[in-house]
């Protein structure tokens, strides 16, 4: 069950007609189809049979894994980052990207970027800045907790570097600083870095628990191998895939913090 609190959602006081409404609603309902991801790898045959410190097929294999899992992980955080024109793009209808999906799963603060006294950035009042919106806005966050915060390695850098008036550090470790930002833990993404959204925002992070996230797919999360020999190129072909989709399925179970030079949104 949702814990709906926004009044369009209430008994008494929903008008039929409303279009912000009606959409709320279809948001709330909506279906996630699956969509076919996969990696794609050749290696010549020369090469296979010229290297004999390693089995290079089984590493290659091995890769492939690790490279699916990332790119289905990125798609479900921040979207594939390949522009809606490119035809190798994971469609975001189908893997969902929290960074993007609807205001009914998703809380968004803004930070503002803090300037000291010659307008020059202040890393350490917008690392305050995080820090509070973070925890301000866990009064709206319905999700099932233990979450993580998902960053860039500048953002936690400058939240770990935070010292008192007596220049002893504020966090001496990130577990320190993950009980300040009420998470679980902290995660730095390097995919994230100089992402921005439609409003050139820049992403100060995202948190959520990945247990929120639904990934659905068919026969059972099946990934099929196929390898193949071209005997015009002399090559060996292998190819890795899955049909899955993905989506918050939990009512305000993420919360983006974006950074601004506005005033922030207040929460």
């Amino acid at each position: 069950d949702l814990d709906i609190t926004e009044d369009a959602a209430r008994a008494k006081g929903y008008q039929k007609g409303n279009l912000k409404k009606e959409e709320y609603f279809k948001t709330m309902k909506r279906t996630t189809d699956a969509t076919t991801v996969y990696k794609k790898q050749k290696l010549d045959k020369q090469d296979i049979d010229d290297i004999t410190d390693f089995d290079v097929v089984v590493w290659i294999r091995a890769e492939m894994r690790v490279m699916l899992n990332e790119e289905i992980a990125r798609a479900a955080l921040i979207g594939d980052g390949r522009s809606a024109a490119d035809e190798d793009k994971i469609d975001e209808t189908k893997i969902r990207p929290i960074y993007k999906d609807s205001e009914f799963y998703v809380i968004r603060r803004d930070v503002q970027i803090a300037l000291d006294e010659n307008q020059q950035y202040d890393p350490d009042q917008t690392s305050k800045n995080i820090i509070r919106a973070a925890v301000k806005a866990r009064k709206d966050y319905k999700g099932s907790g233990n979450t993580t915060w998902f960053t860039t390695e500048d953002i936690l850098t400058d939240a770990l570097l935070l010292e008192d008036k007596m220049g002893h550090r504020l966090y001496k470790t990130e577990a320190e600083l993950a009980s300040a930002m009420r998470v679980s833990k902290i995660v730095t993404v390097e995919v994230m870095e100089g992402l921005k959204d439609d409003d050139n925002k820049a992403c100060a992070g995202i948190i959520v628990n990945p247990a929120d996230y639904t990934v659905g797919s068919n026969h059972g999360g099946k990934i099929d191998m196929f390898d193949d020999f071209d005997i015009d190129y002399n090559q060996f072909k292998y190819l890795l895939e899955t049909r899955c989709s993905g989506c918050l399925t939990k009512y305000h179970s993420a919360i983006v913090l974006s950074l601004t030079s506005s005033n922030p949104s207040q929460g």
